[in-house]
């Protein structure tokens, strides 16, 4: 009944957007009475959220069926990378808002868009997690790493196109071939790290001198 009353609810909202997506037209559509969403959801904004959280689950289940079908680390990093870069902003929820409700899109992913960073932080450390323990990528603060993720699949999904498109998946697949998979196999630097980088170089320096 649930997920009856959440296809009904993502029909609807592509065809017509948020604010005119009625319980009643959603209702009708599910072949269910308001009543029941309403026991089940309790109010509209709640079914929007749930039906957006089932998206965002769909995208991560898919993700982890790449992860699988694919081998070696370096590839399964920039497989899903560059899946989960292209699929924020080719989702029906951003292409066709854009085309019936373009004035909705900005509030649904802003407002809304905080439930989508957090889902997507929890997924990535839950994978990073199981990858370090597997011995594939080094051992590392994931937390940060996780956020930059999260955070960058969030703003390629507002704003596709900067120095680099995001829309070309050349570009997307090189970006990440050089940025995103050192990131995911190594971490973000530490002070540590960069200090030894520091004395190494100045010692090279000193020995070429």
């Amino acid at each position: 009944m649930d997920e009856r009353i959440l296809d009904a609810a993502l029909t609807r909202v592509l065809q017509v957007g948020i604010r005119r997506a009625s319980l009643d037209d959603i209702a009708r559509r599910a072949g269910v009475n308001r009543v029941t969403i309403y026991r089940r959801f309790t109010t509209k904004e709640n079914l929007i959220d749930a039906m957006l959280a089932r998206e965002i689950q769909r995208t991560l289940a898919e993700v982890t069926t790449i992860a699988t079908a694919t081998k070696g680390v370096d590839q399964q990093i920039e497989e899903t990378i560059v899946y989960v870069l292209t699929r924020t902003h080719t989702h029906p929820l951003v292409t066709q808002l854009l085309d019936v409700a373009p004035e909705e899109i900005l509030d649904f992913y802003t407002v809304r868009g905080q439930q989508s960073v957090k889902s997507g932080i929890r997924y990535i450390v839950h994978v990073l997690e199981s990858t370090q323990k597997s011995g594939a990528i080094d051992q590392y603060d994931i937390r940060p790493v996780a956020e930059l993720l999260a955070r960058l699949a969030h703003s390629v999904l507002l704003t596709p196109v900067g120095d680099l498109d995001f829309r070309d998946e050349d570009q997307v697949r090189a970006f990440v071939a050089t940025s995103i998979v050192p990131l995911v196999k190594h971490g973000l630097p530490t002070r540590a790290t960069a200090d030894g980088q520091g004395r190494s170089q100045r010692a090279k320096s000193a020995r070429s001198s």
